[in-house]
């Protein structure tokens, strides 16, 4: 499988919320219009203040189409060396080809040239296979909380956390 990793593009912003919703609504119940409405608002947030020096996005890109992203920010001015890992996702048809791997290495690598000190980053319990490939890369466990507003079931909230 060829791909490439590289920085976000403004046309990228429909590719990352829509398929955030596409992923999350069929894979695990996330019918809920406002898991949408989140993704879309803390999205445009943070593209409306970032400057793209110690934060980014990137994205996969397979045959010239978007197919995985992942960001790197900075959730609290007040701790600049702890940053947060968010919309990480990649397509279905595409997984098992070390695209997500390959994300991850590129986020990690930025981080430490940024002297980001730790990462973060806010899961699901339902989401088996994303808990596994975290703890996999040393993120480990911190926080749960439960969380009613995104599915018709009941899921946690998972804080995994990494020092690097």
């Amino acid at each position: 499988m060829n791909f490439i990793i590289r920085e976000y593009k403004n046309e990228d912003l429909d590719f990352i919320v829509e398929k955030h919703w596409d992923i999350y609504s069929t894979e695990y119940g996330y019918v809920k219009r406002s898991f949408y409405d989140y993704v879309k608002k803390t999205l445009e947030d943070f593209l409306a203040v970032t400057k793209f020096e110690r934060e980014k996005i990137w994205i996969a890109e397979a045959e010239g189409k978007p197919i995985g992203a992942i960001a790197l920010i900075i959730p609290d001015s007040d701790k600049p060396w702890e940053g947060q890992l968010r919309w990480f996702i990649v397509e279905k048809e595409y997984r098992k080809y070390g695209i997500g791997r390959a994300l991850m290495d590129k986020l990690l690598e930025f981080a430490e040239k940024c002297e980001y000190k730790h990462i973060f980053l806010w899961t699901a319990s339902n989401l088996g296979r994303a808990l596994s490939f975290y703890n996999h890369q040393g993120f480990y466990e911190t926080d749960r909380f439960l969380e009613t507003e995104w599915c018709d079931e009941p899921i946690y909230e998972i804080k995994l956390e990494k020092d690097i």
